[in-house]
């Protein structure tokens, strides 16, 4: 078994209303986001070239770079939309660990990699990690 670590970063608005006054207010985060892979299979001495899982992981963590995201039932989805704002809206409150789950889960499901685990870190203090073993 090998395992592979790529790094990534995006910056993205958001707020989270169930997690007090100051997570609450419209605020933003460079969220730095390492995710790991799990291979036991080489050809050739390569498991999978990083430029092949950049291909595929990065546009699903990128999608968010520069963007506000909402939990689709925030009352600031219709303001936005009247503002022709543009934004995300998720299933979810916003919190580190849900879009942790999320962007693990995208890559795994639509992206068809072999994804163990996932750290997304929203401060430089505190980092979320989600692991779980591929299938």
């Amino acid at each position: 078994m090998i395992k592979i670590r790529k790094k990534y970063h995006y910056y993205a608005g958001h707020r989270n209303k169930n997690a007090g006054e100051k997570c609450g207010r419209l605020h933003g985060h460079t969220y730095d986001v390492v995710c790991e892979f799990k291979f036991t299979e080489m050809t050739d001495g390569v498991t999978m070239l990083f430029s092949d899982i950049d291909k595929i992981a990065e546009p699903i963590i990128k999608k968010y770079d520069h963007y506000f995201v909402l939990f689709e039932e925030d009352p600031l989805v219709d303001v936005f939309r009247m503002a022709n704002e543009p934004f995300i809206s998720v299933p979810f409150e916003t919190s580190a660990e849900n879009m942790a789950i999320w962007i693990f889960n995208r890559i795994r499901n639509e992206g068809k990699l072999p994804i163990t685990r996932i750290e997304l870190a929203e401060t430089k203090s505190s980092t979320i990690i989600y692991e779980k073993d591929s299938d």
